[in-house]
């Protein structure tokens, strides 16, 4: 291919014997072009120096080929095994796209707007996606006023105005509700995470719907709002079991909470899926793992994250951010951490005969 006065996408398209629009989307990393096509596109584009000029006259249009995110580091989030999986299939996706992934933590709402702000001002980014979002989330507005791209993961009140990516938590948790009370649950607890965040307040609906669908009652006592890290499971396992009617199921917003229950379980000589059942949410890699492993949702954490830098993609490269816009299901992941609920005296036998006095 010749390369005087330099390639062109109408080059590239001409070599490969495909269309101009499959050269374009391919480099923008656009999910309808196979891996195959893309690899193809970017290696005969690296051969003939296209990279390098896209390079010079991104520049020139002021992009960096930079994505940033702001990662709270306030109610435990940064503990949890979810989010690092999940920005590990963002970066990768970027990368293969010729994009790299910024990464800054905030402590606060505040911190996290004048971090987004200072960004946005010094233009070190060509977009962000939001994670842990609000049903008022002020980034949202920033981002919007500002006009820099951006994707949400989790829907917020102007949903119909803004790109997002979310799981219906709400349909997750009414099933779980409706699998224990199939088995037998009549106490079925939740423990949950700050209702600020948005998924936290959804998988709390999911939970009161569930029991209303099952025609359980609804009992206060049986809720639990911590945080959501595995401390505040083994805290919230505690106080659920002293009280002088436990549950026999208690549904956990995150895996990491679940880890605390069944530890709190574990404290009392308990066992999940025999004495109290247990379920979880994110299926992060522990959760096979566990003693007994856990019953649990997954949102295919992969699988998301890539699609989430997919829709950023798309967004930078002009799409419109209401034709990005996906709901889609968590997966049910059935381990051993469940059960139908014991009777006292047959829970007391066995637990006397596993430590005797």
């Amino acid at each position: 291919m010749a390369v005087a006065g330099g390639v062109t996408i109408a080059d590239l398209a001409a070599e490969l014997g495909v269309t101009k629009s499959t050269v374009s989307r391919a480099l923008n990393g656009y999910p309808d072009i196979s891996e195959a096509t893309r690899e193809r596109v970017r290696a005969l584009a690296q051969a003939n120096g296209y990279l390098a000029s896209s390079a010079a006259r991104n520049l020139k249009r002021g992009r960096r080929e930079t994505i940033g995110v702001v990662l709270p580091v306030h109610s435990g989030t940064m503990s949890q095994p979810f989010l690092a999986e999940f920005f590990d299939a963002v970066s990768r996706t970027l990368h293969a796209s010729g994009y790299d992934l910024l990464t800054a933590t905030a402590r606060s709402r505040e911190d996290a707007l004048r971090t987004h702000e200072r960004l946005i001002a010094a233009r070190k980014v060509d977009g962000f996606i939001l994670p842990r979002t609000e049903m008022r989330d002020a980034r949202v507005g920033l981002l919007r006023e500002s006009g820099v791209p951006f994707v949400a993961h989790g829907r917020t009140a102007h949903k119909a105005h803004h790109a997002w990516f979310d799981i219906d938590n709400v349909a997750a948790f009414r099933m779980a509700v409706a699998h224990l009370a199939g088995l037998g649950h009549r106490r079925v607890a939740f423990v949950g995470g700050p209702n600020s965040f948005n998924f936290a307040s959804q998988r709390l609906e999911g939970y009161r719907a569930g029991l209303r669908e099952a025609g359980l009652p609804a009992d206060d006592s049986l809720i639990i709002m911590g945080t959501l890290d595995a401390p505040s499971g083994l805290e919230s396992g505690r106080r659920l079991l002293d009280l002088a009617k436990p549950p026999t199921a208690i549904v956990c917003a995150t895996d990491a909470i679940a880890v605390g229950v069944m530890r709190a379980l574990t404290e009392r000589h308990m066992r999940a899926g025999r004495d109290v059942a247990v379920t979880g949410y994110d299926d992060i890699p522990l959760a096979a793992f566990l003693d007994p492993p856990l019953t649990t949702f997954s949102q295919e954490i992969e699988k998301s994250g890539e699609r989430v830098a997919g829709m950023l993609l798309e967004l930078i490269a002009g799409a419109r951010p209401e034709d990005l816009q996906e709901l889609h299901d968590a997966v049910f992941v059935r381990r051993a951490s469940d059960g139908g609920p014991l009777g006292k005296s047959e829970t007391a036998k066995r637990t006397d005969a596993e430590h005797p006095h």
